[in-house]
């Protein structure tokens, strides 16, 4: 009977003692799973990290990339041109106004003196050489002549009219609009600067004229109100120009030209996230934000120290499309 109930009481502790060693072997066996588990989290971690480090990499040995169907770059006007050497321009900006070529500006006079008895021509009308533009009876024979005008171009004035008696003052001031010249405003500091023989590209207000030339003189005496010397460049005018006499300009002396390995044009550097950078044609439609180091900057042209090698496609014209592609691409990939 005792040996009976000391059994009974021993069992429950038999049974707590069993369930204790089940609960240590359990948290045992846990454990080894949830090392394991943190073991591959901290390899992905070394994983994406060291992806992260090569994409960073890529980057910076490169650039991003954006793809471009060729029909499209075509159609969005996005220009390339082959990396070569080039010319920097040091160039003086100045301003200045057209006017007439000295020779392409005719006062017409009457050669004696009388009753004005016929005007055939007014403000605007084009005239070749020796045409009538008027006739002027002689107060001295009574004989009526003819007043012709002795160059071919635009009346731009007329200052008489049938019945006026003729003076000294001119009767008609004649001009041809396709000799014009850019006379060119220099300032004291840059007197000796300028000089005749340099090239120039006058632009007007508009930016979409431009032109071409040579500074031709420059006056020895400044102008009184200006203070300023005038160079003169004459203008070569195609027919349908926008220029006209009295019209400002701006102008682009160059004063000195140096030949360097690399150049581009200044279009084609863009800033992008922080880089300064020129996007390479790496394939037929695939381009990619190259970074660059810049040396001289001239008047179209920029100098490539690092970056670009000679021979590589570059973005010349419309580089701002292909940045705003990768501005899209990198939106995107941020969300």
């Amino acid at each position: 009977m005792t040996t009976f109930r000391m059994k009974l009481a021993l069992a429950p502790v038999a049974l707590v003692f069993s369930l204790g060693l089940a609960a240590c072997g359990n948290g045992g066996g846990g454990t080894e799973p949830a090392a394991a588990e943190e073991a591959g989290h901290e390899e992905g971690e070394d994983a994406h990290a060291e992806g992260e480090a090569e994409h960073a990499e890529g980057e910076e040995a490169g650039g991003e990339r954006v793809t471009i169907p060729a029909a499209s770059a075509e159609a969005s006007g996005i220009g390339v041109s082959t990396v070569g050497p080039g010319a920097i321009q040091e160039t003086l900006n100045l301003t200045g106004r057209i006017m007439l070529q000295p020779a392409a500006r005719a006062e017409v006079h009457a050669p004696y003196p009388g009753p004005v008895r016929a005007v055939t021509h007014n403000i605007g009308d084009v005239v070749q050489r020796g045409q009538t533009l008027a006739r002027v009876e002689s107060a001295e024979s009574l004989q009526t002549y003819s007043i012709v005008t002795p160059i071919s171009g635009v009346v731009l004035e007329r200052q008489t009219n049938i019945g006026d008696v003729t003076s000294e003052d001119p009767l008609f001031v004649v001009g041809d609009l396709s000799r014009l010249q850019a006379e060119l405003n220099v300032v004291t500091r840059d007197i000796g600067r300028v000089a005749p023989g340099q090239s120039v590209l006058i632009t007007g207000l508009d930016g979409a004229t431009r032109i071409e030339a040579r500074i031709a003189s420059v006056l020895p005496t400044a102008d009184a109100h200006s203070q300023t010397l005038l160079a003169r460049a004459p203008l070569t005018i195609t027919q349908g120009s926008p220029l006209r006499p009295g019209m400002a300009v701006r102008a682009s002396v160059v004063l000195t030209e140096q030949q360097v390995p690399i150049a581009v044009v200044r279009d084609a550097v863009q800033t992008l996230e922080g880089r300064t950078v020129v996007f390479v044609r790496v394939s037929e439609d695939t381009y990619e934000a190259r970074p660059v180091t810049l040396g001289r900057a001239g008047r179209d042209t920029v100098e490539i120290t690092a970056g670009l090698a000679p021979g590589e496609i570059y973005v010349s014209e419309n580089a701002f499309l292909v940045k705003a592609e990768i501005g899209k691409g990198s939106a995107s990939h941020d969300h």
